[in-house]
């Protein structure tokens, strides 16, 4: 049992990964639409915040980031209390830009479980939840 659960898990998780990344049309890569995705839920942070938020290397940040800036969805903004502090931002090009792709994946999502009754998607809510190890005690 636990073999098919391993398996399906991966096939499952794949596909999605793969739907997704079509998705975002190779316009921007994953760790691009989390940063914007975050910066637009969070607000503006630090290249060190980000790279705890998302398991990478400072440096890894500093190369999406670069890539970003060139493309006008976010600019870097040094701070006046303390300028070794350097912000990223969320420009308003890339407001938009979140924004469609935010709606695109959502509706990707709507597609994808559409077969799903409101019950069925409850319950694997439930044991995703259970899953999730930052979750603890809520499910």
């Amino acid at each position: 049992m636990m073999y098919e659960m391993d398996t399906l898990l991966r096939t499952v998780f794949k596909q999605i990964r793969y739907e997704i990344n079509s998705l975002l049309e190779n316009e921007l890569s994953r760790n691009e639409f989390l940063i914007l995705n975050l910066l637009r839920e969070q607000g503006a942070k630090k290249v060190t915040e980000f790279a705890s938020i998302l398991g990478v290397s400072a440096s890894h940040i500093t190369a999406v980031t670069d890539t970003l800036v060139e493309k006008g969805w976010i600019t870097r903004i040094r701070s006046k209390e303390d300028r070794r502090i350097i912000k990223i931002h969320l420009t308003d090009k890339g407001k938009e830009i979140t924004e469609h792709f935010e709606k695109k994946k959502t509706e990707y999502f709507m597609e994808r479980f559409e077969s799903f009754d409101d019950e069925e998607l409850k319950t694997m809510i439930k044991l995703f939840k259970k899953l999730d190890k930052s979750q603890k005690d809520e499910a």
